[in-house]
């Protein structure tokens, strides 16, 4: 469906970006000279067809109207004034499935790397390498391990969209509730056993009121640090029965069962956003830098900052994996120059350092990019930001075309097992047999 009005609150799903570069200037880094990725030389370019065109976008998250002006439209009107893009977000009779079937498939698409397999079901993508070559897109100024995880959609090595922007991780925490209670606040550096710790000294009741010191964005994030996937992408198997499955969902099933220390209710996805901004009660919230949600508590009086998310003692500064969201070319689009021309204007570095000032991390390599994120953002203001790159992203692994599937019956037992309605053993075992028989039924259709 497509947005009508700003959005202040954006979920996890939501990519953010604010208004304006401000006074930053976009540092070039050579994007003018000819592509390491083997870029034809500006002599040698197509002639450009200035034709009026277009383009559909199929946006599988989501973004304001006004963001999307300042990151596509205004950029896209400056360069490229006979290209238009139409998007159309996820929601509701909006899938890609009925685009479709209906005979309308877009001619770009934005989605999160790991759901890409959808896309591949539907024969919606190839090997975009050469229309980068054709269109002398440097892939050299793409961070390697961006590209490698879109790379590793196909499980061949073949690049079926460009990273547009990233998610990193921090630990976000209450310093009115660590001040109440006389605790020390948290720091950079720390393991989550010493997170926990601090947890259990701050879940409490007071005055009448729950104060819960520890929760999530995503339950499933802490396993980002091992690349772990729940489905193996060669067998379409459940894949969930490894030691460091189980150490993922133990430290889970530690961290709420501190008593007292489970939000009622517990979700998988966006779990403590409620309870850290609208409560307030919440201590510390292991999250990603998709902040918007925390701008309007933050304007009514939420004291907060952030560290270095949490890691595992044989992990040491691993926080979370790579995580891209991508926009692609769409295989059946009958406008796959213009539709590219889209794609170099977005991950461009003016375009970019928009985006980067705003709080989106970017897949670029450029120092800037990093230098100057969220330095447009207000309420980031005297914030600890530099956080989100103090640990390193595990590399993505390679994700089954089926791994959508896989997830939607594995998160429903995941959260009955954190909230204590099964053991381990049990869990492991009813999620394999979910995932299972999931797989199967779609593999016939």
């Amino acid at each position: 469906m497509w947005s009508k009005s700003l959005q202040t609150v954006i979920t996890l799903s939501i990519v953010l970006f604010a208004a304006g570069c401000g006074s930053g200037e976009p540092v070039s880094t050579g994007a003018s000279k000819a592509p390491d990725s083997g870029g034809a030389d500006a002599k040698t370019a197509v002639k450009e067809n200035t034709d009026p065109v277009e383009l559909t976008l199929f946006m599988n998250n989501l973004i304001s109207d006004a963001d999307l002006q300042r990151v596509l439209f205004e950029p896209l009107k400056k360069k490229y004034p006979y290209i238009t893009v139409k998007p159309t977000f996820k929601g509701g009779k909006e899938t890609i499935d009925n685009w479709v079937v209906s005979g309308n498939p877009p001619d770009l698409f934005n989605y999160y790397a790991g759901d890409m397999g959808v896309l591949v079901q539907l024969g919606l993508v190839e090997d975009i390498t050469p229309l980068a070559k054709k269109h002398n897109i440097d892939l050299s100024r793409f961070q390697p391990a961006m590209l490698d995880s879109v790379r590793a959609v196909s499980g061949k090595g073949e690049l079926y969209a460009l990273p547009r922007y990233s998610n990193t991780v921090a630990l976000y925490y209450n310093k009115d509730i660590f001040d109440k209670f006389g605790v020390s606040y948290p720091k950079d550096g720390m393991t989550w056993d010493q997170t926990i710790e601090l947890a259990k000294k701050l879940t409490r009741a007071d005055g009448g009121k729950n104060y819960y010191g520890l929760s999530f964005d995503n339950l499933l994030r802490p396993g980002y640090s091992f690349s772990l996937d729940a489905l193996d992408p060669k067998t379409n198997k459940a894949a969930v029965n490894s030691n460091d499955w189980r150490r993922v969902m133990q430290l889970n099933r530690d961290i709420f069962s501190i008593p007292g220390n489970l939000p009622n209710p517990v979700k998988l996805v966006n779990s403590g956003h409620t309870v850290f901004t609208a409560n307030m009660d919440l201590a510390m919230l292991a999250s990603v830098n998709n902040f918007r949600w925390i701008e309007p508590a933050a304007e009514k009086g939420l004291n907060w900052d952030m560290v270095q998310y949490p890691y595992f003692p044989d992990k040491p500064n691993i926080g979370g994996m790579v995580d891209v969201h991508a926009i692609g070319v769409a295989k059946t689009s009958k406008h796959k120059d213009a539709a590219m021309k889209v794609l170099e204007l977005m991950t461009s570095d003016e375009v970019q350092l928009i985006a980067a000032r705003s709080g989106a991390a970017s897949p670029l390599s450029n120092p800037e990019m990093q230098k100057q994120f969220g330095a447009d953002v207000a309420f980031l203001k005297g914030k600890n930001v530099q956080a989100f790159f103090k640990s390193k992203p595990a590399p993505t692994p390679q994700f089954s075309n089926y791994r959508t599937e896989a997830y939607s019956v594995f998160n429903p037992l995941y959260l009955d097992y954190v909230s204590g309605k099964m053991d381990l053993n049990t869990f492991i075992r009813t999620a394999e047999e979910a995932i299972n028989k999931k797989i199967e039924e779609v593999a016939k259709k």
